[in-house]
């Protein structure tokens, strides 16, 4: 799970997928400060039917322009007299006079991010969205304001180069959760029917999706689901439900590291600065235990695969790999934020709860691991993961959660080329079953496109355009091959 690394503005800002994330502006700290406070879980009767039930906004910019407040669900369905959960939303309105297009529901990735914390996108670089649509946001169950499963014992315990998920701290978030929520009601299932709780507590008929990474797998489900429900999906970054994270990450960053080296290898100036930087990755991983205040091997590798997310931070890797391979750690450590802590917006007792039930609990892990180790990330993702799902409640997943996700709607799939874990061949495999679809490609994209020139005039746009006509077909996707990638780091570019 990456650390973080400084990223330039880019169409979505606030947009992170990986379990270690950026640092919010102090805005948005005291926007999540305050969605942290909103209603946890209690035991209550039901309402007959889900009910919206508007509370004042945290923030007031957000106030100004939306609604906030709660709709109330059963954490288990099986018992709707039991504890409830009040989903923590948003609701920013269109801003041009009606009629209006089907609302955009935003899904986050992580997972266990926070959606709401979206909002400051859609007001700020982002209000061409609401042009004739409302956006809502919610917060999955266990993130943000919906009854959160955060783990402040991890936190501590990852703090500087530590590795992730060590055992006495996950069985101590698991024992302070477990007294406020049943962690096997956290799972993709239960958002799914959560989603359309609050479709229908709003009164919208149909709906239009946007779905960023584990997001996606949300996306896939509710389509699955809920057929008849959604106009249109934009699914980016696209993990489907079959990838079981983290089963593939070791050998889909491997393909992602070798395209980056070949780029490396096509410009002069990175080739005269770093003619081997395969090799000076595995000479820095043999050098690693001598170096003082290093950290493991392992750790390193995980390190440099999430660098690769963004184009701002996969630019760096050959710079960095060279001065590690020379017993200069500086850059690793400037990159990715070791040697401190970091706060984080993930709520991980849901991370757990998800990939411990959808991801390990599915994975035959022998064969897996084993292809890991062929690489060099190892099988450190996947080992640590095992270990500490054997520590948390594993959910039941849905019935076909696996199979391939078949729905009328029109869906625009896309994709980043060096897209380090989840790469574009499954985009291709979901849009096969799907027949009004289309995949697009960002040829110098990762998992997201921080770092890249050009990506507010283009991304945005092209976004917009597929929601307004609910048609692949009329996205004219020409301008993702002008969002080019800064200089490689230590090149002399700019």
């Amino acid at each position: 799970m990456p650390r973080p690394f400084p990223a330039p503005a880019s169409p979505r800002p606030l947009r992170q997928t990986v379990r270690w994330t950026a640092r919010p502006a102090a805005g948005l700290l005291a926007l999540l400060a305050a969605i942290a406070a909103a209603p946890a879980a209690a035991a209550s009767p039901p309402p007959p039917g889900p009910v919206f039930v508007p509370h004042p906004c945290a923030d007031a910019q957000v106030g100004r322009a939306g609604r906030c407040g709660t709709v109330r669900v059963p954490e288990d369905r099986a018992r709707p007299g039991g504890r409830a959960i009040a989903l923590n939303l948003i609701m920013l309105p269109a801003t041009s006079p009606g009629p209006h297009l089907p609302p955009l529901f935003d899904i986050d990735g992580g997972p266990g991010l926070p959606d709401t914390k979206n909002a400051v996108f859609y007001l700020t670089d982002g209000p061409a969205y609401r042009a004739r649509r409302d956006i809502v946001l919610v917060d999955q169950r266990g993130t943000g304001g919906s009854n959160p499963l955060p783990c402040p014992q991890l936190a501590a315990a990852e703090a500087g180069d530590a590795e992730m998920l060590p055992i006495a701290a996950v069985e101590a978030c698991r024992r302070a959760l477990a007294a406020r929520a049943d962690l096997r009601r956290y799972g993709t299932r239960e958002a799914v029917a959560d989603l359309d709780a609050v479709r229908a507590a709003l009164g919208y008929e149909r709906i239009d999706l946007f779905a960023l990474s584990y997001g996606t797998t949300v996306a896939l489900r509710y389509l699955a689901t809920y057929p008849g429900r959604v106009r249109a999906a934009l699914l980016w970054s696209v993990s489907p439900p079959a990838a079981r994270p983290p089963l593939h990450h070791a050998e889909a960053g491997a393909r992602a590291l070798r395209l980056l080296f070949a780029e490396c290898a096509a410009e002069a100036a990175c080739k005269a600065a770093f003619p081997d930087p395969e090799g000076d990755f595995r000479q820095a991983l043999r050098r690693l235990p001598a170096i003082a205040g290093a950290p493991p091997p392992a750790v390193f590798a995980e390190r440099i695969r999430s660098l690769m997310y963004s184009p701002a931070g996969a630019r760096r890797i050959p710079s960095i790999l060279h001065q590690a391979a020379a017993g200069d750690l500086a850059p690793f450590h400037a990159a990715t934020g070791g040697g401190g802590g970091v706060g984080s917006l993930l709520a991980d007792g849901m991370f757990l709860s998800v990939t411990c039930a959808e991801g390990i609990g599915l994975i035959d892990y022998a064969p897996a691991a084993a292809a890991a180790r062929a690489t060099l990330f190892g099988d450190y993702r996947l080992r640590r993961q095992r270990d500490a799902c054997r520590h948390w409640p594993k959910g039941a997943v849905a019935p076909g959660h696996l199979a391939p996700v078949s729905a009328p709607a029109a869906v625009l799939l896309i994709s980043g080329r060096l897209d380090p874990v989840t790469p574009p061949e499954w985009a291709a495999e979901v849009a096969a079953h799907l027949p009004h679809s289309r995949q697009l490609i960002i040829p110098e994209g990762g998992h997201l496109i921080e770092g890249l020139s050009a990506a507010g005039g283009c991304f945005d746009a092209l976004v917009i355009r597929f929601l307004d006509s609910a048609d692949p077909a009329a996205v004219d996707g020409s301008c993702l091959a002008q969002m080019q990638p800064p200089a490689f780091a230590g090149t002399g570019g700019k």
